[in-house]
């Protein structure tokens, strides 16, 4: 996240010692954000057309500290969105300051930026970059500060062209009917005797139990990769610039993959669900960071609903570390915590930074919490893990788990 700050000009004059050893008052240069922000599309749709009108939804929260005798308050006047289909430098904004109030620490508010897809852009992917003016107090005799916070760039607004419907051109239709009957009478004689005279000996040459035996047809090749079969515990190393979905209820083979990629030098990121000290009894893996996905404030802690803040976290891991992995573990409570369409595009976008990086993202997840529609959409940028030989029947939780 990158914010720009402009401290407070003028002279603090001399205080007494006694108060120099009471109060501590934090400063401009203290603070790491004063404010964290969420965004949505509203109405929220997987692809967009041209001249489709829509609102970019911004809700800013203070996240400064409570600190006393500081305010610590924030006040947001301006929000603004570039898209690539726009003139460089030419952002879309609104001054919201005749709306919006002073944001104690904690609280929240939110603006909406209307706007319009071009009539004339063209079907692909665009690029969009968000930005948050805003005032911050600190400590009345400073007066208002102004800074900004402005996003990382996002890759995942599609824009789809409808083909018009043109005008049918005036054909006659009788000698191309005529013709499309003769071949087919002729074809079907054709058909017909090849099969009387050629049947016999077709059976005699035909293998048993062949594709052609059984009546079936011959399926071409998947376009995609194919889905990779792993047990419980089985290595296989990970490739760079892939993101890899394992299906599974407990994150058994994820973790083991995870484990082999550290053991083979990379660095790991975690981020997880389940609290750290407990995935540290039930799995083995070493991991540079792990990230706690929870509601609680604490170091290391990530709201579930913070989708652009988990994203910054993880990039700049990325970014910053050479041979990266990064295991998600908890994508099931992401979504009941946001929704589907969020929770795509925030991976996508992950899938949009592992291909410039030396890196690779293993997300584990429960395939039965999501219907078909929102799986398939899942695995389109993915390469797929499943169990080999599950077992009816059988809890698949770790001994320790079911003795808790």
């Amino acid at each position: 996240m990158s914010w720009v700050r402009r401290r407070p000009h003028g002279c603090l004059l001399v205080l007494s010692a006694a108060v120099l050893l009471v109060v501590t008052v934090p400063t401009a240069g203290a603070l790491q954000d004063e404010v964290s922000v969420l965004f949505d599309f509203s109405p929220a749709k997987s692809a967009y057309n041209p001249g489709d009108n829509l609102t970019l939804e911004f809700r800013v929260r203070n996240a400064m500290l409570n600190g006393t005798p500081a305010l610590n308050n924030v006040r947001v006047w301006n929000v603004s969105a570039y898209f690539s289909w726009m003139a460089p430098n030419d952002w879309a904004s609104m001054n919201v300051s005749g709306e919006s109030r002073w944001l104690y620490p904690g609280e929240m508010q939110e603006f909406g930026l209307n706007l319009t897809v071009p009539a004339d852009s063209t079907s692909r992917t665009y690029t969009y970059i968000l930005k948050v003016e805003y005032s911050y107090i600190i400590m009345p005799e400073w007066g208002a500060s102004r800074a900004t916070w402005e996003s990382v760039p996002y890759h995942d607004f599609v824009v789809e062209v409808a083909e018009p419907p043109g005008e049918e051109p005036k054909v006659d239709y009788v000698p191309y009917v005529a013709g499309m009957a003769l071949v087919l009478a002729l074809g079907s004689i054709g058909a017909y005797l090849y099969h009387r005279k050629g049947e016999a000996e077709r059976r005699r040459r035909m293998p048993m139990g062949s594709a052609d035996a059984l009546g079936l047809a011959e399926v071409p090749g998947a376009a995609t990769y194919p889905v990779i079969k792993a047990l419980p515990g089985e290595r296989f190393p990970i490739e760079r610039g892939f993101v890899y979905l394992v299906k599974e209820k407990r994150p058994r083979i994820g973790f083991a993959m995870f484990a082999e990629a550290t053991k083979h030098g990379a660095k790991g990121l975690l981020v997880a669900r389940e609290h750290p000290n407990r995935l540290k009894q039930m799995y083995e893996f070493e991991a540079v960071k792990i990230l706690w996905l929870t509601r609680r404030v604490g170091v290391d802690h990530i709201d579930p609903t913070e989708l652009s803040l988990l994203s910054l976290d993880i990039t700049k891991f990325v970014e910053g570390t050479p041979k990266s992995v990064v295991l998600l573990e908890g994508l099931e409570y992401m979504i009941t915590q946001n929704d589907f369409e969020s929770v795509l595009r925030f991976i996508n976008h992950l899938h949009d930074v592992i291909l410039a990086h030396d890196c690779a993202i293993v997300v584990v997840l429960d395939p039965r919490v999501l219907s078909t529609r929102e799986l398939a959409l899942l695995e389109r940028s993915a390469r797929i893990v499943e169990p080999a030989e599950p077992v009816e029947g059988r809890d698949e939780r770790p001994s320790e788990e079911l003795e808790a």
